[in-house]
């Protein structure tokens, strides 16, 4: 009998439409994902498309996905018999139990295993098909595809369909089934917002999150492209234990059905029967009202009162049901795990000001408004027919608009309500971190009112489809098709957003200058959309079901009958605000500004390759002073900038063509003069122009350069606002709207696959470190040091500042002017700025260090002027004299979240730096870090700026990383560094596996972030701790005195490398510099056992087992094993090092001990009993699992 129902069950499942539709939409998206290029799941960079890695990845994702379709396969299975009137039938047959429910769940399980496998299959011939980038592709081996389908994604299957058909046996419902679809998402994101913003509970939350992408996430973390390419992780530990959990769940989730199951029909609860006894007891005691005529009919007054009490009636049931209570209460577990645990850096976060915690909500609560609107769009329209009472409601003498109106003015007043709810919460969130201002008028403006817009257009869609569907779950499966494919066409080039339904385009907040960006442009599309929607509610009211009469078609033939009157006024009009509007947004976006998709952009930039590349080795004279006047019209968005460039032919050559380009097309480039040269090309579109001398200019000749370059957003855009020139809080650099002279690399397309795409050569890459001519040019390319003199004026109500001395600032004509004179040089790569700004300072050493920062933004005000004195007085005690008699950090708005480094001046985030929240001693003060950071780029940077080739951002980035870990370290010492060099090391380890070209070692580095930060800071960290700090300290003072403010040659990576290996005192410290600086060396150190034991003079030793081995990278991640022998750190402590609590007293012993490959034991007495042990405690060494590095010790 088993045997019998269960081939039963899955002949039934694979001859139902819903398993080809699965299966078949199934297969086109992982299709799409193998040969859509701007889509990739587990791919990108270097890694193939059908790299083990990323079939797995595809399968994992796909698992996720696929639990909205289990549902429709195993919860049938129960609901089914109950719908066709045939269950009482089928339960009093001799079937058991057991056959009868586990058999139906095989057959289900089978047909939804056999939908699944569409997956495999669109992979494997995605990867043959002729289109796809060979390049981008790896061998097909079957055992991957395998190893991604039974191991990996049949658990989450297994899970998801035994979890859902235990929720359908126990409810009997196909609602409660798609409900806990719902709740079990929601639950599962909220658990990966914590866990993505908490590293600390990674590990754990592996083990236990459900569809294994935490697992295989773990596994793979550190995987090289190399690696990932070559095959899958071993199938153990975390990877197995997860596996066998979703598989347990699955069990458990099949056993309480099994146990919950009966054959008798469900009997009413008790709740039920003591509000039947309510509702009858209430008709009971209502007397009949007997008249003997009706009142006289009152059409208007009545058809309010319709509309009021018929709304109030629909929004009641929502309210009152299960399913909104649910979601809700999903709603707000979500939120508060993402108000609580992001907007983090370095695990600390930031206060929670209203601005930055709507962007949160966004993403947190955002997605309860559209499944509601979803929902219970298909809940409201389908409610009477599915209990029966259709025929009646519809034979009433009531136009369609009667039942549709109150419908979704329902659903607005849900979502509104639910807007209401998350806003309460994030409230709740503010008061508990002890914040009191909570700018309510923030949330109604820029998420409550937004938010119930969007969601409420995106419900009429939702309406509007159920309307013409023929059930309310293929109106749902369009919806949800529509929603994945917004993201899919987006990422092929469909991107405006006066064809993307609903789309109100990108608003970015900031305290400093609101909504500017982005939020006329959404509420001119609200409207836009908004009158389309109106449109779809009226053919909604035209195409809606009443009586008997179903068919769509006959429905549409009725619709030009039906348009008379009322109805065709309104859907006229709402055809001419669309039209009006549309119109009106097409010229705002595409003829008074340009319309480029990202693709658009791409292209452009290969064209500008094509053309001017070739004028890259051109020598070119170099700049030497700079006058410039910037007029700032932040009501207007505009900039006026007019300039002039002294410049000397220092080539040693005579110069025939001066070449002069802005790639920033936000600006254009006006007239430019040049006395004695005339154009002979001139590039418009792509501001590209060539001047000829009429007389070569002669080595050592002089020349000018005068030109007048506008910026202006005039009115709205499609997308790519222009955040630099704003109301409050203008940030530009100097390339951004003035011209360069000479050609450069910077800016052009990087990654390999697209390179190909647009037939360029396959890599463009710094010159090689070998290449003595690069040193002609520094890392800046033709920013050489200058000289400045620069006005800048904007509205009287602002602050304008730039690089220099301020030699004058004065107020006429309700405009404010300064003027700023550089007093040293200064290169030309600069900033200038203008907002209110409030100021506050203070001297220091014959330095005037001052903060420019929005009066709302005061907290951390004073800690960035300590953190800056504390900078300037170490660096100017080891490196030498700073250049300038004044330092600022200035306040910009929350576009971008970094701070940058220009001469004596600061641009720092308001998201960052002036929001952080250090209440808590124990977090890192990364606001201290960054300011260090940036004045270490006063000396790395502004005073040495190394040659325009490998290794160049080593000498400016990597030690400005330096600079700043040493102010750190003695602040805060070493034993808290540790947990900051955790999360470079983090970093470090991730961008390895996202490298898009190639990992090179340090010296060679090719501004990868990912090297000269993070690999930097953990690199230059050992080199101190070994070479001395004071020893390292020396040789870059002498470094610096030889290249501070030098021209060509530039320096090279190579003098900091000999620097160092001029300190080695030992072979080993040799070779440590070697592996360290000129190879990519990763590490392997691990503790395996720590044992302890008194010792009759009550000291303890404690004997440590450890294991050691060192290998070779080469640039693609594959590995070479090399020997080891080095003298590594090993200590003893009362508690782990890297906790927040863990400080100098906790150190009982930490020392250097001789280390070589292979296992080995370390015997260490101390004079109080350790609690752990290890080797490496602080993480200085790049090794892959940094958490096996200290044990618990164990023993008496």
């Amino acid at each position: 009998m088993f045997g019998q129902i269960a081939r039963f069950e899955l002949r039934y499942q694979l001859r139902n439409p819903v398993f080809w539709t699965v299966a078949i939409l199934f297969f086109l998206l992982s299709f799409g994902s193998m040969t859509i290029e701007q889509i990739q799941i587990g791919s990108g960079a270097n890694i193939h498309k059908n790299a083990p890695v990323a079939i797995a990845q595809v399968h994992l994702i796909m698992s996720l996905f696929f639990m909205f379709v289990t549902t429709a396969f195993v919860a049938n299975v129960i609901v089914r018999d109950d719908e066709s009137g045939f269950g009482p039938m089928v339960r009093s047959t001799r079937v058991s139990k057991f056959d009868y429910l586990t058999a139906r769940f095989l057959g289900a399980f089978g047909a939804a295993a056999l939908a699944f496998a569409a997956i495999p299959l669109a992979i494997w011939l995605g990867s043959l098909m002729p289109w796809v980038d060979a390049e981008k592709l790896g061998p097909n081996r079957l055992g991957d595809y395998a190893y991604a389908y039974f191991l990996l994604a049949m658990p989450s299957v297994f899970m998801t369909s035994a979890i859902f058909f235990a929720v359908a046996t126990m409810t009997r419902s196909m609602m409660y089934s798609y409900l806990g679809v719902i709740v079990f998402l929601a639950l599962y994101l909220a658990m990966n917002v914590a866990l993505r913003a908490k590293p600390e509970w990674r590990t754990v939350g592996s083990y236990f999150e459900p569809f294994g992408l935490g697992a295989f996430g773990t596994t793979t973390r550190y995987f090289t492209a190399s690696e990932a390419n070559a095959g899958l992780p071993r199938f153990a530990g975390v990877l197995v234990w997860n596996r066998l959990f979703a598989i347990a769940i699955g069990f458990v989730a099949i056993g309480i059905a099994y146990a919950r199951f009966s054959f008798a029909e469900r009997r009413v609860s008790k709740r039920a029967l003591r509000k039947q006894r309510r509702t009858t007891e209430k008709l009971a005691a209502t007397a009949p009202v007997l008249v003997d005529r009706l009142p006289a009919a009152r059409p208007a007054a009545a058809a309010w009162t319709r509309l009021r009490e018929r709304c109030r009636f629909e929004m009641t049931l929502v309210f009152r049901s299960p399913a909104f209570l649910v979601l809700m209460l999903i709603g707000v577990f979500n939120t508060l795990a993402g108000l609580l645990a992001t907007n983090e850096m370095y695990g600390t976060a930031i206060r929670p000001l209203t601005f930055a915690l709507i962007g949160t909500l966004e993403g947190a609560f955002g997605i309860i408004p559209v499944i509601i609107a979803i929902y219970y769009a298909g809940e409201l329209v389908w409610r009477d027919r599915e209990r029966g009472m259709h025929e009646i409601v519809d034979a009433t003498p009531l136009p369609n608009w009667a039942y549709l109106a109150p419908k979704v003015l329902a659903i607005t007043g849900v979502l509104f309500a639910t807007s209401v709810v998350a806003v309460a919460t994030a409230c709740a969130v503010q008061l508990a971190r002890g914040q009191t201002d909570l700018a309510l008028g923030q949330y109604a403006l820029w998420w409550v009112l937004p938010m119930t817009v969007d969601a409420v257009i995106l419900a009429v869609l939702a309406v509007f489809v159920q309307a013409l569907s023929p059930n309310k779950y293929v109106g749902w499966a369009i919806m949800v098709v529509y929603l994945v494919s917004t993201i899919t066409l987006t990422s092929i080039g469909f991107e405006h957003p006066l064809y993307q339904y609903g789309s109100a385009g990108t608003v970015t907040l900031s305290d400093m200058n609101g909504a500017q960006i982005g939020g006329a442009r959404g509420w001119w599309l609200r409207l836009y959309w908004g009158a389309i929607a109106l449109g779809l509610c009226v053919l909604a009211h035209l195409l809606w079901r009443r009586g008997t009469e179903t068919r769509l078609r006959v429905r549409v033939a009725q619709v030009p009958r039906r348009l008379l009157g009322a109805p065709g006024v309104v859907f006229a009009a709402a055809l001419l605000v669309a039209v009006a509007t549309g119109g009106f947004l097409y010229y705002q976006m595409d003829v008074l500004n340009v319309y480029r998709t990202k693709q658009d952009g791409e292209a452009r930039l290969a064209v500008y390759e094509k053309k001017y590349l070739r004028y890259v080795g051109v020598k070119q004279p170099s700049v030497t002073d700079i006058r410039l006047t910037v007029a700032l019209y932040p009501d207007q968005r505009r900039l006026e900038a007019d300039g002039v460039y002294a410049f000397v032919n220092d080539t040693g050559a005579s110069v025939r063509d001066l070449h002069v380009r802005l790639l920033d097309d936000k600006t254009r480039l006006g007239t430019v003069v040049i006395p004695g040269a005339k154009p002979v090309m001139e590039d418009v579109d792509l501001q590209y122009r060539i001047y000829r001398f009429a007389t070569p200019l002669a080595p050592g000749g002089r020349g000018t350069l005068t030109f007048h370059a506008t910026r202006w957003q005039r009115g709205l855009v499609a997308n790519g606002d222009d955040t630099r020139v704003v109301s409050n809080g203008t940030f530009l650099e100097n390339r951004e709207f003035s011209p360069q002279i000479g050609m450069s690399k910077d800016g052009l397309l990087e990654d390999r696959s697209k390179r190909r795409k647009y037939g360029l050569v396959p890599e463009l890459r710094t010159a090689k470190l070998e290449d003595r001519t690069a040193q002609d040019r520094n890392l800046l390319a033709n920013a050489s040091w200058v000289r400045s003199d620069i006005t800048v004026s904007t509205v009287a109500g602002q602050v304008p500042v730039a690089p220099g001395r301020l030699v004058s600032d004065s107020v006429a004509g309700g405009r404010r002017t300064a003027r700023y004179v550089s007093t040293a040089p200064i290169l030309a790569f600069f900033s200038v700025q203008s907002a209110a700004y409030a100021q506050k300072g203070r001297r220091v050493d014959g330095t005037a260090l001052r903060v420019f920062y929005d009066p709302q933004h005061a907290f951390n005000v004073d800690r960035m002027l300590d953190a800056m004195q504390r900078s300037l007085r170490y660096y100017r005690a080891n490196f030498g004299p700073y250049q300038f008699d004044y330092a600022r950090i200035l306040e910009y708005p929350g576009y971008a979240s970094y701070a940058q480094a220009f001469a004596g001046t600061i641009p720092y985030s308001e998201r960052i730096g002036f929001i952080a929240d250090n209440r808590d001693t124990a977090k890192i003060d990364y606001l201290s870090y960054v300011t260090a950071h940036e004045l270490g780029h006063q000396y790395w940077g502004h005073q040495l700026v190394s040659a325009d080739m490998q290794g160049g951002s080593m000498l400016v980035e990597t030690m400005a990383q330096y600079s700043a870990l040493m102010v750190m370290k003695h602040q805060y010492g070493d034993d808290k560094i540790r947990r900051f060099l955790k999360y470079e090391l983090d970093s470090y380890l991730r961008g390895r596996g996202s490298e898009v070209i190639e990992e090179v070692p340090l010296d060679r580095v090719e501004s990868q972030g990912y090297i000269h930060y993070r690999k930097g800071s953990l690199v230059m960290y050992l080199l101190q701790d070994r070479l001395g700090e004071a020893r390292v300290n020396a040789m870059l003072r002498r470094l610096l005195a030889r290249y501070r403010f030098k021209g060509k040659p530039y320096p090279r990576s190579l003098d900091l490398v000999d620097g160092f290996l001029s300190l080695a005192r030992t072979p080993a410290e040799r070779q440590l510099v070697v592996d360290l600086l000129d190879r990519i060396t990763v590490y392997d150190l691990k503790t395996t056992a720590a044992v302890t034991h008194k010792r009759p003079d009550g000291s303890y030793e404690t004997v440590l087992t450890i294991q050691a081995a060192k290998a070779y990278a080469n640039g693609a991640g594959a590995e070479t094993p090399a020997l080891l022998s080095d003298t590594i750190d090993v200590g003893l402590f009362d508690q782990r090092p890297g906790l927040g609590s863990f400080a100098a007293k906790d150190v009982i012993s930490k020392d250097r001990r001789a280390i070589r490959s292979g296992e080995q034991t370390i015997r260490i007495v101390s004079r109080r009993k350790p609690a752990f042990a290890g080797i490496d405690p602080y993480n200085l060494y790049v090794d892959r699992n940094g958490d096996d590095n200290v044990v618990a010790v164990s023993g008496q």
